[in-house]
């Protein structure tokens, strides 16, 4: 097997979950090229937080962090509140509006976890996991 099908492999199930998803998210009124459906779901989990753990729990930079923290607070789906533990950064944290939405989002990517492993059995599933983990690991040492 080429290496280069496997990158391809990679692209086109990006590209797939993209289209398989984004309509929804946009429905929702959410900035899919922002990260905000796993900002949602990260607040949702784990509850308030400052704004770089949210940004490495994301995998995004602080800065993207930042401008997307403001659309979405614009938007009333989160609040900035003082961090008790330091006076130099926020906990972001989820309102009503963005609690409703974030359960909402954790849907979506509960029924999207259904439809990528619905022709797996668990056995097929769970190598599946290792190996993506192995590439994840794979580019996480050669990234800088």
């Amino acid at each position: 097997m080429k290496k280069e099908q496997i990158r391809n492999e990679l692209f086109k199930i990006e590209v797939l979950r993209q289209r398989l998803m984004r309509p929804q998210f946009i429905a929702l009124g959410l900035t899919v090229g922002q990260g905000q459906p796993r900002i949602l779901k990260e607040l949702l989990f784990e509850g308030s937080m400052t704004q770089k753990k949210l940004a490495d729990a994301c995998l995004l930079d602080v800065t993207t962090m930042s401008r997307t923290l403001d659309r979405m607070e614009q938007a009333g789906l989160l609040v900035r509140e003082s961090n008790p533990d330091c006076r130099r950064s926020w906990l972001i944290a989820l309102t009503d509006k963005g609690m409703d939405i974030a359960k909402k989002v954790q849907q979506i990517f509960e029924e999207t976890d259904k439809i990528y492993c619905s022709n797996l059995s668990e056995k097929e599933a769970e190598q599946l996991f290792v190996l993506l983990q192995k590439v994840e690991d794979n580019i996480s040492q050669n990234c800088k």
